[in-house]
């Protein structure tokens, strides 16, 4: 990453729209990491046309000064977002989630919502600990996850 600090620069959204997309091996490869895979399993053959050709489903790739370091998956139903965050591990426990979720709660995102919600497996402390630091309050637990909202009102 370039001199500058985190703190002041601007993280940048991409939309993956196409699966032709040059980042798709790459971001299938962090997918398939053990780590990852313990907390959010996808079918690799299926799952970016479903983030390309669903309504209401969307697929950003997250950059830093032009590196990709991790991604967001958005579904909307009405004004509640629901996502899912990934951050790549080299880049993991260095602010760039805290960054991330900042820029999409300070409105430097692409979509219009009023609430942000996410559920996360209650043996991933590091993204308990994430969601909770940025403000997201804990609703329930159900099962093996804990359900997170953030209000933007």
């Amino acid at each position: 990453m370039k001199d500058k600090k985190l703190s002041e620069r601007r993280i940048i959204f991409s939309q993956i729209t196409s699966l032709k997309d040059p980042d798709i091996p790459r971001l299938l490869e962090v997918h398939m990491l053990p780590e990852n895979l313990r907390f959010i399993e996808i079918n690799e053959k299926k799952y970016f046309k479903y983030v390309t050709k669903s309504n209401n489903v969307f697929y950003y790739k997250i950059f830093d000064e032009g590196t990709l370091i991790g991604s967001i998956h958005c579904e909307l139903s009405g004004k509640t977002m629901y996502i899912s965050l990934l951050i790549f591990p080299e880049y993991q426990n260095k602010g760039y989630g805290t960054k991330t979720l900042r820029e999409v709660i300070n409105g430097n995102f692409l979509l219009d919502f009023e609430a942000i919600e996410v559920s996360i497996n209650n043996d991933n402390f590091p993204s308990l600990h994430l969601f909770e630091k940025v403000g997201f309050i804990r609703t329930s637990v159900d099962g093996g996850l804990v359900n997170y909202i953030y209000s933007m009102r």
